[in-house]
């Protein structure tokens, strides 16, 4: 594959194409199984499958500085991190597993603080409607996960749900004034290995849910020369 082009010399660098990513998404992303923007779905996760391919090229063709490789192994994983977790969400839907409710908030009464056992307190009551229908309810990541690993939705290898796990933290590293101690930082928390565990966990989704041909699976074959063995 060529490598990237700088502006004032001959060709082009071209990741690949949204439309051939779509295609590979629209193998499992289609009208009718009960997702309801499949059209959205498909080309925001083509926007950045091809952006990831993008971010890998730097790191191939760069000669970065430590904290500059540091910075971009962390944007692979947190937009890697969305990938994940907007196929977990469309696959827990047309499964059904996704959870939902029958109740919406109509109103919410405020009530008085009180002092009870030396500490002021109060209770809110909030008056619920029920709906004609069930509806999707919010449900985080770590839910998500949990419902996905119970239900087997990526499969039946628990090395996928552990590396969910772990990128269910990394992903938090998106909220900068997040600080859990002094050490807490970019540098020690984004490296090597986690990159090889997104690229695996990428490259696990993109072949067991969307079932690429053999000129498909070419689309993310880049992932592999991230891979670290364990």
């Amino acid at each position: 594959m060529a490598g990237l082009i700088r502006k004032n010399e001959d060709g082009n660098w071209y990741p690949r194409p949204i439309a051939q990513l779509e295609g590979l998404l629209g193998n499992a992303i289609y009208s009718g199984r009960g997702y309801e923007h499949c059209y959205a779905l498909k080309k925001n996760l083509a926007y950045n499958l091809q952006y990831i391919e993008f971010q890998d090229r730097v790191l191939q063709d760069l000669k970065l500085s430590s904290v500059l490789q540091t910075q971009t192994i962390k944007t692979i994983v947190l937009v890697g991190a969305g990938i994940v977790e907007s196929v977990l969400h469309f696959m827990l839907i047309v499964n059904n597993a996704h959870s939902t409710t029958e109740w919406k908030e109509k109103t919410k009464f405020k009530g008085n603080s009180k002092k009870v056992g030396g500490v002021q307190v109060k209770i809110d009551t909030i008056l619920y409607e029920k709906l004609d229908s069930p509806k999707l309810k919010h449900m985080t990541f770590d839910a998500m996960i949990k419902s996905a690993k119970a239900k087997k939705i990526f499969g039946y290898e628990p090395i996928i749900y552990e590396k969910l796990e772990a990128l269910r933290t990394l992903r938090n590293k998106v909220h900068l004034q997040i600080i859990n101690e002094h050490t807490d930082t970019d540098w020690n928390s984004f490296d090597l290995i986690n990159l090889s565990d997104i690229c695996k966990l990428l490259f696990v989704i993109l072949s067991n849910v969307f079932t690429p041909s053999e000129n498909q699976k070419a689309y993310f074959d880049y992932l592999k020369r991230n891979f670290i063995n364990e």
